[in-house]
């Protein structure tokens, strides 16, 4: 009994590192752990890349939260160290409201775009420290960007970072009633890279003296692109400086004097060494002017006193006699000046023919090109000749151009120098509505003639992003298409329809 009670005893004695139960119980535990671990290490690594790679979603219609793929070729070419600084702490600045959220937002995507580049947040209040580097006032939520290399510094206020637009009818006693909000951080703070890093900016003389009108938007897209604009009266200088790479005339109503013409043209002669640029928008309002056209004459170019008019209704925009438009899309030939980054079409208004008086394109050392056409199809509507005006049967329909250049060239060695005069045939086509939109490509196509032109190839186009979307009207020929489609097609395909399943129904 003794025995077989020490055997029963010690058969019940079992290891418990051999329990089944637990064995498989630890393992589920262990590979419970390691999971839990692995987890957290991902979201570790995603969070540490997520501060340098921003991987993230854009889900707004205007990409509010993503900067161009223009911005980001750009940012790559940078290789002097850039800092951004933020003075205000991170949470804080955000904290403000979705603006600043957006702003913050893209601030990280351009710093993570170049590794030469870094963003910090500095507390301006309780570091105070910070300001005594900087001889620019500077308060909080503002952007500081400054270069290594040339030490220049731009300070961005929030009404550089935020296109704010308050209702006039509130300003006018004094209140401040916000009608609109557009992100601008992306223009304003690749404006100040490009200010702060450009050792050689290209510097315009914006001509006053004859009624010129001030095109703000086209000057404010100019300084977002690190050009210094500065305004020049000819009447009262007695020459233009050869510092100046353009001259810029925008519109001018009344014709300039022969004194004044001549300080122009030795300007563009440049003592013979060329390499001067003058941009010229013609203003449909310009009377005679024997002695503007004269200048343009000795270039090959005409502006005609009239405006393109186009008659087919694929291009045509709000048609104002039932036969056309002035109001139109415009055809961009194959020039230096046609490369293009957005899809967009380009839009001309009331503008004005301009053209060659060489039928070869050239003479001498000079040669004229289109850079902007018409479609097939339009016709020249006379100076002052009303809104109700129609063309006639006998009106010649063809493609015109109303941007054309005329280039002078010399050469050094084999290095081609040139000096050039841009007509365009209207102020519209840089109207704001135009500019300040990605619905059109107005404003590329005119950063494209100012880059080219000076060699400033690392120039871009950019534009404030509003957080309502922004289209134009159709055109006659789309609104013909969707008349069609809506009012006939389609409700004679639901009667069918109606009709087909109603006689199935009544024969079964």
């Amino acid at each position: 009994m003794d025995n077989k009670s020490e055997k029963g005893a010690a058969k019940k004695t079992v290891n418990p590192f051999k329990n089944k139960k637990l064995k498989y119980g630890s393992l589920s535990v262990l590979f419970t752990v390691i999971f839990i671990v692995a987890v957290v290490l991902v979201n570790v690594v995603i969070t540490l890349l997520g501060e340098r790679f921003m991987p993230s979603a854009d889900l707004t219609d205007t990409e509010l939260y993503t900067i161009e793929q223009t911005t980001v070729d750009y940012l790559k070419t940078i290789e002097d160290k850039v800092t951004i600084t933020v003075t205000s702490d991170e949470d804080a600045f955000t904290g403000s409201g979705t603006y600043f959220f957006q702003t913050n937002e893209i601030l990280k995507k351009i710093a993570a775009a170049n590794g030469n580049i870094t963003l910090n947040y500095v507390n301006v209040i309780t570091n105070p420290g910070f300001l005594a580097n900087y001889t620019e006032d500077i308060t909080s939520n503002e952007i500081v960007i400054e270069s290594e290399s040339t030490k220049r510094v731009k300070v961005l206020s929030q009404e550089d970072y935020l296109n704010i637009n308050y209702n006039e009818q509130y300003l006018q006693y004094g209140y401040y009633q916000i009608d609109s909000v557009e992100a601008n951080c992306e223009q304003a703070a690749i404006s100040a890279i490009m200010s702060v890093t450009d050792t050689d900016p290209v510097k315009i003389a914006v001509l006053t003296g004859y009624n010129e009108t001030q095109n703000v938007g086209l000057e404010e897209i100019l300084a977002a692109n690190s050009y210094e604009l500065e305004s020049v009266n000819i009447t009262l200088t007695e020459s233009i400086s050869e510092d100046y790479d353009f001259v810029f005339i925008f519109g001018p109503d009344k014709d300039y004097s022969v004194a004044d013409i001549n300080k122009i043209d030795k300007w563009l002669d440049n003592g013979g060494k060329f390499g001067k640029n003058l941009i010229y928008v013609a203003n449909q309002k310009l009377g005679d002017s024997p002695n503007l056209d004269g200048l343009l004459d000795d270039w090959g170019l005409k502006v005609v006193k009239g405006a393109a008019f186009q008659t087919d209704s694929n291009y045509a925009y709000s048609s104002e006699s039932g036969a056309g438009s002035t109001y139109q899309i415009l055809s961009v030939p194959d020039t230096e000046f046609d490369e293009f980054t957005t899809t967009s079409p380009v839009f001309g208004y009331n503008m004005s023919v301009v053209q060659s008086k060489w039928e070869s394109g050239g003479y001498s050392n000079m040669e004229t090109q289109s850079i902007l056409d018409t479609y097939d199809g339009a016709v020249i509507k006379p100076q002052n000749s009303g809104d109700n005006w129609a063309p006639g049967s006998d009106d010649e329909r063809a493609v015109y151009s109303v941007a054309m250049q005329s280039v002078k060239t010399r050469f050094e060695a084999n290095t081609p120098i040139s000096s050039r005069i841009v007509v365009f045939g209207g102020m519209e086509f840089m109207s704001t509505m135009f500019l300040s939109t990605s619905a059109a490509s107005n404003a590329e196509l005119v950063m494209n003639v100012f880059n080219v032109s000076c060699d400033k190839e690392e120039g871009i186009t950019l534009t404030p992003k509003s957080y309502a979307s922004s289209t134009f009207e159709i055109t006659d020929a789309q609104k013909n298409t969707l008349v069609v489609i809506f009012v006939i097609i389609l409700p004679i395909a639901l009667i069918a329809a109606g009709i087909i399943i109603w006689a199935r129904r009544i024969h079964r």
